[in-house]
C-alpha cells in the first residue's frame, strides 16, 4: 500500500530528483548486484496503485480514508466460517474448475439448484476464499427482493439496482449515479469479483452484468438461481447444477445441528436416519430439523416424527413457497398435479394424464419447471419432484379449504377421503384423489351416490402398498357409473366381478384393476377407448374372458400375467397396431392365441410358464424380447428367420427336440433345462449373437458352430454334451462346461487350442505345455530375458477341486518373495452350481507393461532372469489342487510344440465316484 508522501511517484520509479540523490547516497559503497535489486524494488513499488497527497484537497481526509482502508485489509484475513461444512470442498473444488481463475478472461458462471439445495452457502464461501484475490468484490444477497416492488419502470428499476450495486462494490455510499453505463465506465480497467445471489429475472443480469466487456481482464461474475432458463437466456456456459448430498453426507449434516456432531449418539442412530429421509436430504430441512429437534430427549423425538412427515416446518414451507408462487397459473396446476398424483412417472405418462388447453402446454411447463428446480427430469424420462416439494404441494391443496376436503383440487388422506365419500360433501373441485388401504383401520363402505357430486372427478388411484392387505373400501355395484371424464382408474383387488354397465371409458388412458375379483370387464360389446394407453389386469385369477379391445386402438401396454383362469386372447387384439408391451405370463390356462396377425409396434413379447400354451406367438415380426420359458411349445416356425429386430429369445424349459429356426439377426439365445433338446442347427450364421445358454440340456450332445461375435457360451451340467465344433477364436469369449462330464479328447484339446477370455471344463490336471506347474495355490516362475524376448500376458491354469461351488478367483502377482502384490486380478464366473468333479479354469492375465525385461541404452532388452511369485484364491472355500502359468510370449514359437508333444496328456476329467454317479 504505497503512500507518496511528499516524493513524486515518477520520481521513485526512475530514481530521479531529491529521493535519487537520497538513494544514491545509501547506494554508496553497495554491489551493483545489491543496487539493481534495490532499483527494481523501487521501480515495482511505484508502479502499484497508491495514495498520492496531491490527488487530496484536505490532507486529513485522505489520513482517515487510508487508515480505514489499512483496517479494512487487516480485518480481510481468511475466514474459517465454512471449513467445517459437510461437502464444502468438494463444491468448491468443482467451482474453481469452472471459474478457471488462472484465465485472462472475463467469465461468468452460474450456481444452479432448488431453494435450500446450498447455491448461495457455496457462493459465499467461494467468496471468502478467493476475494482477496480481486481488486474490487462484492458479494450482493437477495437480488431478486431488490428489484421490483415499486411504481418505478424498468429503466429506472435498473438504474437503481445498479446504483446499489456500486454504493457497495466502491463502498461509496449515497452514490448517485444518471445512467445505465456507469458500471462499464467505473470497472472496464478493474479485476472484480462478483456474486449475484439469488437472480430470479432476466432484466436483473442485464442491469449489472449485461457484457463481459463492462468488466477489467481476470474478472469472475457468480450467479445463483433457480431458474437454469435465466442463465440459457444470459449466454452463461459455465454452469454448476448443485447435486442433493449422499445419505451419509445428509446424516452429518443433520447430526451437525442435532447434536454438534457428525454422527449421531448409538441410541438416535436410527431415528436420526428417519429424520435425514425425511428432508429429503435437502441440506435447508436438514438444518432445520436438527436446529429443532436439538437438545429433546428420544421420546420427544418419537412423538415429532409422525406429525413432521404430514406438514412443513414454518421456516422451510416460506423458502420453497418462493419458488411456486413464481409460477404461471397453468405451471402451479401442472406443479400441483406431479406433487399429489404423478411424482416418478414418465414424462409422457404426465403429457397424456394431465388435461390442459394442448399437449404443447404440458411440456412447457414441464420444461419451466424442471429449469426452475421444482421438478428433475431423468435421463429416461422419469418426472422425479424432491419430497419436501411434494409436501409443499399437498401444503398449498389443503389451504385451498381448510375445513372442507371435498372443496379441494386433490384428495390424499385416507381419513378424509372417507369422510367426503361417505357424507357426499364432494364438489366440482374435485380433480383427483390418491389413497393406500393399508392406511384404513376397517373396512369402509361407499354409498351408491358417492361420486354423483365429483362429475369432475379426472383420477382415482386406490392401491396397496402392502399387497398382503385386504380391500377395505367396499363400493356398491354401480358405484362409477357418475365419471363421464374420468383418465385414471387404479384400483387395486377391485370388489366385483365386473364393471358397472354404465361406466364411461371414453376418456380412460389408464385402466388398472391388478389383484382384483373380475370375472369380465364389460361383457363381448366394444367400448370406446380410443385414449386408452394402458391396462393392467393382472392377478386376476377369476378372468375368463379377454376384454374387447376392438376399438383400443391406442393402446400401448398390457398386462394380464396371472390371469389363471383365461383361455384364450380374442382377435379384437389384432386392431392394436401401437402395442409395444404385452405381458401375459403364468396364465396357466392360455391356449389360444390369434394367427395371421402382425402387430406393428410390439416389441416385448412374455408368455412365461404358460404350460399349456403349444404354438409358437407369430403375432408380430417386429418383436424385440420374446420369452416363452415354461410352455408346451415343441417348434420354431421358420419365419422368425425373417424376424430384423429381434435381440433377445429366452427359450428356458420348452419342449423343442431340435432347434432349426433362429432368427439371423438375433443377441441373446436361452435355452437353459430344455430337457427333450438334442441339436441345434445352423448358428453361424446368426452373425449378431452375443450370448447363448444350454445349461441344464441334459441331451444335447453336440454343439454346432458359433459366429466369431459370440462372447458368453454357457454349457452347465450338460451331461450328454460330448462334442464341440471349434476351436473358439474370440479373445473375450467366456467358455463355462462346468460338469460337462462326457467332453470327449478332441472336445478338450479344442478347448486348449482356442483363445479366450477364461475358460472352465472338467479337468484332473495342468497340461504340460504350462511351463511353470506347482501342487497348491502358489507358483514361483523364472523368466530368462535373452534379448530377444519380451511377454506381456501370461496363462493360467487351475486344478479346482470337487465338491464346492467356483465363482471367482483373486490372482495376485508378485516380483519378490515379500511385501505387497505389485497387481491384482480378478476372475469372476456368475451362478455357478457345485463341481460333481474336479474341474480346470483356465484364463490370460495381462501383465504391468514394467515387467517385460530391462533395456539397454540403444532400447534392446538386456539378458537377465527375474522371479516372479502369483497366487491364487478362490471364494466359497473352493481349494485349489494345483496351479501352471504359461507366459505367452512363447504362443507364436512353443505352443504349438509343447501341445503335440503334451497332447497325450491333456487334462482328463477326473473319476466320478459312485455316489456322485
Amino acid at each position: 500500500m504505497p503512500i507518496f508522501y511528499k516524493v513524486d511517484p515518477s520520481e521513485v520509479r526512475k530514481q530521479t530528483g531529491k529521493f535519487g540523490m537520497g538513494f544514491l547516497k545509501t547506494c554508496h559503497g553497495k554491489t551493483e548486484e545489491q543496487q539493481h535489486s534495490w532499483r527494481q524494488a523501487l521501480t515495482d513499488a511505484a508502479s502499484i496503485v497508491g495514495d498520492h497527497p496531491q490527488d487530496w484537497d484536505n490532507e486529513a481526509d485522505m489520513i482517515t480514508t487510508i487508515a480505514k482502508d489499512v483496517l479494512d485489509k487487516l480485518n480481510a484475513t481468511p475466514s474459517s466460517d465454512f471449513d467445517d461444512l459437510v461437502g464444502i470442498k468438494f463444491h468448491i473444488t468443482r467451482m474453481k474448475a469452472l471459474l478457471c481463475l488462472e484465465s485472462q478472461e472475463v467469465r461468468l458462471v452460474g450456481i444452479w439448484g432448488p431453494s435450500g439445495i446450498g447455491k448461495t452457502t457455496i457462493a459465499r464461501a467461494l467468496y471468502n476464499q478467493f476475494h482477496e484475490n480481486f481488486k474490487l468484490s462484492i458479494f450482493m444477497e437477495n437480488v431478486s427482493e431488490s428489484y421490483g416492488g415499486t411504481n418505478l419502470d424498468s429503466y429506472g428499476l435498473k438504474l437503481g439496482l445498479q446504483q446499489r450495486f456500486l454504493s457497495e462494490l466502491l463502498d461509496q455510499h449515497g452514490l448517485r449515479i444518471r445512467h445505465l453505463g456507469a458500471i462499464k465506465e467505473r470497472l472496464k480497467n478493474h479485476k472484480v469479483l462478483v456474486v449475484l445471489d439469488d437472480v430470479d429475472n432476466i432484466e436483473q443480469l442485464q442491469a449489472l452484468a449485461k457484457e463481459t466487456q463492462w468488466f477489467g481482464n481476470k474478472s469472475r461474475i457468480i450467479v445463483t438461481t433457480r431458474n437454469k432458463q435465466l442463465l440459457v437466456s444470459h449466454n452463461i456456459n459455465h454452469v454448476y447444477n448443485v447435486a442433493f448430498p449422499t445419505r451419509e453426507e445428509a446424516l452429518a449434516i443433520f447430526c451437525q445441528h442435532a447434536f454438534k456432531e457428525c454422527f449421531p449418539p448409538d441410541d438416535f442412530k436410527d431415528i436420526s436416519v428417519e429424520f435425514a429421509t425425511l428432508a429429503g436430504h435437502l441440506p435447508l430441512g436438514l438444518r432445520i430439523l436438527g436446529s429443532f429437534m436439538r437438545g429433546k430427549s428420544k421420546e420427544e423425538w418419537e412423538v415429532s416424527l409422525p406429525t413432521l412427515k404430514t406438514r412443513l416446518d414454518g421456516e422451510i414451507e416460506k423458502v420453497l413457497k418462493v419458488g411456486y408462487e413464481g409460477l404461471h397459473k397453468d405451471d402451479k396446476a401442472l406443479f400441483l398435479h406431479i406433487a399429489c398424483l404423478f411424482n416418478g412417472h414418465h414424462e409422457t405418462y404426465v403429457k397424456q394424464m394431465v388435461v390442459a388447453n394442448s399437449d404443447l402446454d404440458v411440456s412447457f411447463g414441464l420444461k419451466v419447471l424442471a429449469d426452475r428446480s421444482l421438478i428433475e427430469i431423468y435421463v429416461d424420462g422419469k418426472v422425479v419432484m424432491h419430497s419436501l416439494l411434494r409436501q409443499l404441494g399437498r401444503e398449498v391443496v389443503r389451504e385451498q379449504s381448510l375445513n372442507e376436503p371435498g372443496k379441494r383440487q386433490f384428495l390424499m388422506s385416507a381419513r378424509e377421503i372417507c369422510g367426503v365419500l361417505s357424507n357426499n360433501t364432494g364438489t366440482d373441485s374435485v380433480l383427483g384423489m390418491s389413497v393406500d388401504m393399508c392406511d384404513l383401520n376397517e373396512e369402509f363402505y361407499i354409498s351408491e351416490k358417492a361420486f354423483e357430486n365429483v362429475r369432475n372427478l379426472l383420477y382415482i388411484r386406490i392401491y396397496r402398498s402392502n399387497d398382503a392387505s385386504t380391500n377395505k373400501l367396499k363400493l356398491p355395484e354401480e358405484g362409477l357409473s357418475y365419471l363421464p371424464q374420468l383418465r385414471l382408474l387404479q384400483w387395486e383387488a377391485y370388489p366385483h366381478m365386473f364393471l358397472p354397465s354404465r361406466f364411461r371409458t371414453e376418456c380412460l388412458v389408464e385402466l388398472n384393476m391388478s389383484h382384483s375379483k373380475l370375472k369380465t370387464l364389460w361383457g363381448d360389446n366394444a367400448q370406446p377407448l380410443r385414449n386408452l394407453k394402458i391396462m393392467n389386469l393382472s392377478d386376476s385369477p377369476n378372468l375368463e374372458s379377454f376384454p374387447n379391445l376392438l376399438e383400443a386402438t391406442n393402446l400401448e401396454r398390457l398386462d394380464m400375467s396371472w390371469c389363471e383362469s383365461l383361455v384364450e386372447i380374442t382377435p379384437s387384439i389384432q386392431n392394436l397396431h401401437k402395442l409395444s408391451f404385452l405381458e401375459m405370463s403364468c396364465c396357466t390356462s392360455l391356449e389360444i392365441i390369434p394367427t395371421n396377425i402382425n402387430l406393428a409396434s410390439l416389441s416385448h413379447l412374455h408368455f412365461r410358464n404358460c404350460r399349456r400354451l403349444k404354438i409358437f406367438p407369430e403375432i408380430s415380426t417386429n418383436i424385440k424380447y420374446l420369452k416363452i420359458k415354461g410352455t408346451a411349445i415343441t417348434e420354431v416356425p421358420p419365419s422368425v428367420r425373417s424376424w430384423r429386430r429381434i435381440e433377445e429369445i429366452c427359450m428356458e424349459r420348452t419342449e423343442v427336440r431340435i432347434l432349426i429356426n433362429v432368427p439371423y439377426i438375433l443377441d441373446t439365445l436361452c435355452l437353459r433345462g430344455n430337457t427333450k433338446l438334442v441339436a441345434i442347427n445352423y448358428l453361424i450364421r446368426v452373425r449378431r449373437l452375443v450370448m447363448i445358454d444350454t445349461s441344464f440340456c441334459v441331451s444335447l450332445v453336440y454343439l454346432p458352430k458359433l459366429p466369431y461375435s459370440v462372447r458368453h457360451l454357457t454349457a452347465l451340467n450338460c451331461e450328454s454334451l460330448q462334442r464341440l465344433h471349434g476351436p473358439f477364436r474370440n479373445p473375450s469369449i467366456r467358455l463355462n462346461f462346468t460338469n460337462c462330464l462326457n467332453l470327449d479328447q478332441n472336445a478338450q484339446e479344442m478347448i486348449h487350442q482356442s483363445v479366450y477370455d477364461v475358460a472352465i471344463l472338467p479337468g484332473g490336471q495342468v497340461p504340460e505345455y504350462f511351463t511353470h506347474r506347482h501342487i497348491g495355490n502358489s507358483v514361483v516362475a523364472f523368466f530368462t530375458f535373452d534379448g530377444s524376448v519380451s511377454f506381456s500376458s501370461f496363462k493360467v491354469c487351475l486344478v479346482l477341486a470337487a465338491g464346492k461351488r467356483f465363482e471367482s478367483c483373486d490372482t495376485s502377482f508378485y516380483t519378490s518373495f515379500r511385501g505387497d502384490p505389485t497387481k491384482k486380478y480378478y476372475t469372476y464366473m456368475s451362478n455357478q452350481p457345485e463341481l460333481k468333479v474336479d474341474h480346470i479354469c483356465m484364463f490370460e492375465c495381462a501383465l504391468p507393461p514394467d515387467y517385460d525385461g530391462p533395456t539397454t541404452s540403444l532400447g534392446t532388452r538386456r539378458s537377465t532372469t527375474k522371479l516372479f511369485r502369483f497366487d491364487f484364491n478362490c471364494n466359497y472355500g473352493c481349494k485349489v489342487l494345483e496351479c501352471g502359468v504359461l507366459f505367452l510370449e512363447a504362443r507364436k514359437s512353443t505352443i504349438a510344440e509343447k501341445r503335440a508333444e503334451s497332447s497325450s496328456t491333456c487334462p482328463r476329467p477326473a473319476k466320478r465316484s459312485k455316489a456322485q454317479v
